[in-house]
């Protein structure tokens, strides 16, 4: 009998699908088709295959609590934690390197997390065939997709000979990466290609040894990571290690390099969702030929794809052909359709124009802002007691530092975050500012003033607490002496200024 575990790769930024998929909650974690995430349909596919335990989900930290909220009853051991993406080889190893305890005959498949599958029965049979293949070869093998257009987006493989005595395996004879439109045409006239799927089955003692074999690099850090799985220095190794491991595919890496490889081909209804079109292929469209989601009014509007995520305003077109409109609590994005493509040349000027604050979700008032001095006197509360103890025994090591609005006082810091109180000089304050990546939480202990914060003013006053996402443009004005606790993240030179009144806007230096 084969042994079999799922790995499912879910740490992609989904761009693509922006702005309803955003940095900080990406397409796989979202409804695109059907009721369920695209997380919770691979799972659930994947249960038809093997228990829940034999699951396991690849994601970076900031995805693992919707991980666990959208699989909950998944155990916590089996959530693997990505320090960064760097691409699908050194994802796809660190999955078995997880493993490594299981017997080197078992079975690893190997899904992507975003992607739609429509016939879950002939899927489970083709992966089912993947599974026997590789365990009886020996050999890597890939799930290959039957082609119904000549798609320029995909990588194409060329189906060899049939295996005796295994139906439906093939040889592969050969890998292409993603052609041109003649050469897709060629490929699908053909009939002896087959688009490359990304999902993949493979023993673990074949799989270990063709990273060895072709991919040395990622193979040594992969072991220093396993010599520390299940020790303490298991977290500070593998964010160590596994930036610096290359970044590269698993297909050009390995499958396009090795001579073992099969294909067993495919044709369950399947689809990448890779952009705002690939809903044409799964959704059923109204008469004139439009996609609609949400609250809208189409008048003379045809071949369109419209999506509004407030139910309680109207989105309305008139005279619209081959438009994709989506409509987000803070962002309107009105593309012509055949653009969707190049969505990431839109996500580039974003960031060159410090709109960085686009790319994750907004947050509502009641989410980011919290006014908690009816119940709440931080003057008074243990943590700010706690902190200042802290500070006074530990005044020699702390770090301060002066800054032209006032001082801060680093009172902690750990790989995990870094702990600041903040006091500044009445009449003066801080950069109008926003982070890439760091995330913070100020509590306000002292003074009065304005917080500036995504375009809303609120008033400075003990017991206020913010939550601050990247993106987010903040600033703190103080018409008193103000003083705030701020944890945050350990990106401590992660500031990109906007205004600054002491002559620092846009330089990147550690503080505020």
């Amino acid at each position: 009998m084969v042994l079999v575990k799922v790995i499912i790769m879910a740490g992609g930024k989904g761009e693509r699908f922006w702005p309803y998929s955003r940095v900080d909650r990406p397409k796989q974690f979202l409804s695109v088709v059907g009721g369920k995430s695209l997380l919770q349909q691979t799972v659930a596919r994947a249960e038809k295959l093997v228990t829940l335990e034999d699951i396991y989900i690849i994601t970076g930290e900031e995805y693992v609590h919707i991980v666990k909220e959208q699989i909950s009853q998944l155990p916590v051991q089996n959530v693997i934690v990505e320090p960064v993406g760097r691409d699908t080889a050194p994802c796809i190893g660190l999955g078995y390197t997880y493993l490594r305890d299981e017997p080197g005959s078992t079975v690893m498949l190997v899904l992507p997390a975003d992607h739609l599958v429509i016939n879950e029965e002939r899927f489970c049979a083709v992966m089912e065939r993947a599974a026997e293949a590789a365990y009886r070869e020996r050999k890597l093998v890939t799930i290959g997709l039957q082609p119904t257009r000549p798609e320029t987006g995909y990588g194409y493989i060329r189906c060899g000979a049939p295996i005796a005595e295994l139906d439906g395996v093939h040889e592969v004879l050969q890998f292409t990466e993603k052609p041109d439109v003649e050469t897709a045409i060629k490929f699908l006239q053909s009939g002896e290609y087959l688009w490359n799927s990304g999902m993949f089955a493979w023993r673990l003692d074949v799989i270990n040894e063709a990273y060895r074999r072709f991919l040395p690099e990622i193979y040594t850090g992969l072991k220093k990571i396993a010599e520390a799985i299940g020790t303490r220095k298991e977290k500070e190794v593998l964010e160590r290690v596994f930036p610096t491991l290359p970044r590269i595919s698993v297909d050009y890496g390995i499958m396009e390099k090795s001579e073992d490889v099969l294909v067993v081909p495919g044709d369950f209804g399947w689809d990448d969702l890779g952009s705002w079109t690939a809903l044409e292929r799964v959704e059923d469209p109204d008469e004139n030929g439009n996609i609609v989601y949400g609250n809208a009014l189409l008048v003379d509007t045809s071949h369109c794809i419209i999506r509004s995520s407030n139910k309680d305003k109207l989105l309305a077109t008139l005279g619209l052909e081959g438009v994709v409109v989506v409509d987000t609590e803070d962002v309107l994005l009105v593309a012509d359709k055949s653009r969707t493509a190049d969505l990431k040349k839109l996500i580039t000027e974003l960031k060159e124009h410090g709109l960085h604050r686009y790319l994750a979700k907004r947050q509502s008032r009641e989410e980011a802002v919290s006014l908690e001095s009816d119940v709440l006197d931080l003057k008074e509360s243990v943590l700010a007691q706690l902190v200042t103890k802290a500070i006074e025994e530990n005044a020699e090591k702390i770090k301060q530092l002066d800054k032209p609005w006032g001082r801060e006082i680093w009172w902690a810091v750990t790989e995990d975050y870094v702990g600041k109180l903040i006091e500044v000089k009445a009449g003066h304050s801080l950069s109008l500012q926003y982070h890439e990546e760091k995330r913070e939480s100020m509590l306000f202990i002292k003074g009065s003033g304005v917080l500036e914060l995504d375009g809303k003013k609120f008033a400075i006053k003990s017991g206020l607490i913010v939550d601050v996402l990247p993106g987010m443009v903040h600033r703190v004005n103080a018409d008193t002496d103000v003083a705030f606790l701020e944890v945050s993240t350990p990106q401590t030179d992660d500031v990109v200024r906007l205004e600054d009144h002491y002559g620092r806007a846009g330089k990147a230096l550690p503080g505020s």
